[in-house]
């Protein structure tokens, strides 16, 4: 991003179709409920912005970084992200269905109930984010990593999870399978409760049963 860029509103009072927005800082604008076709955003930095009930579709961003940013209830279908930073953002129910992220990072993002079906993922980064009930359904995540992360209740089923890393987090009530498991790294202490959300009930062994000596 630009080391220089002033701060503005939009152009226009809406997003407009085909539209390319670059180069300047968007802080504590209100643009929930906006709805728009192919808009390119190019180095963007969103400050404290509402974008709740968005529905953008074909959106595309690069090099962007959002901030303490409200994305609840969007719609961002058949999405692209490239080289962006979602920092302390909320995005409770947001959906991206068919989108592809590239060279993405998701820090202390609240995530819950968030949509990414049939997504391909590619190093992209999830770290101390709450993803409970998300849906990964189909999706490619090759190479992800979840880092610190509450995944309780999250949706893995038909996903590609080859070199995907799962660390620190909470996998209670994961939707998984035995086949979506290939390529999964997780750490030694998450392997009992992945086995678990697996349905396999694990019994502890402290040595082998005495038996009498025969004489």
């Amino acid at each position: 991003m630009p080391r220089r860029m002033a701060t503005h509103a939009l152009p226009t009072p809406f997003v407009q179709d085909h539209a390319h927005y670059s180069q300047f800082i968007l802080a504590r604008e209100e643009l929930s409920g906006q709805v728009a076709e192919h808009v390119h955003l190019d180095q963007l930095l969103l400050k404290r912005v509402k974008l709740s009930e968005s529905q953008f579709e074909l959106i595309r961003l690069e090099d962007c970084r959002l901030e303490s940013t409200e994305l609840a209830g969007a719609q961002w279908q058949q999405a692209s992200f490239d080289r962006i930073e979602f920092r302390s953002c909320f995005l409770m129910g947001f959906q991206a269905n068919e989108s592809r992220l590239h060279d993405v990072v998701f820090q202390d993002c609240k995530l819950n109930l968030a949509q990414f079906r049939f997504a391909k993922f590619r190093a992209v980064r999830f770290e101390d984010c709450d993803l409970s009930e998300a849906d990964f359904q189909g999706s490619d995540l090759t190479g992800v990593v979840f880092e610190r992360c509450r995944l309780r209740g999250v949706q893995f089923s038909g996903a590609r999870l080859k070199g995907a890393r799962i660390a620190g987090c909470e996998i209670e009530g994961l939707h998984i399978s035995a086949n979506d498991l290939q390529g999964l790294v997780i750490d030694p202490m998450q392997a009992l409760a992945l086995v678990q959300v697996l349905g396999v009930n694990v019994e502890w062994s402290y040595g082998n049963p005495k038996t009498d000596e025969l004489i």
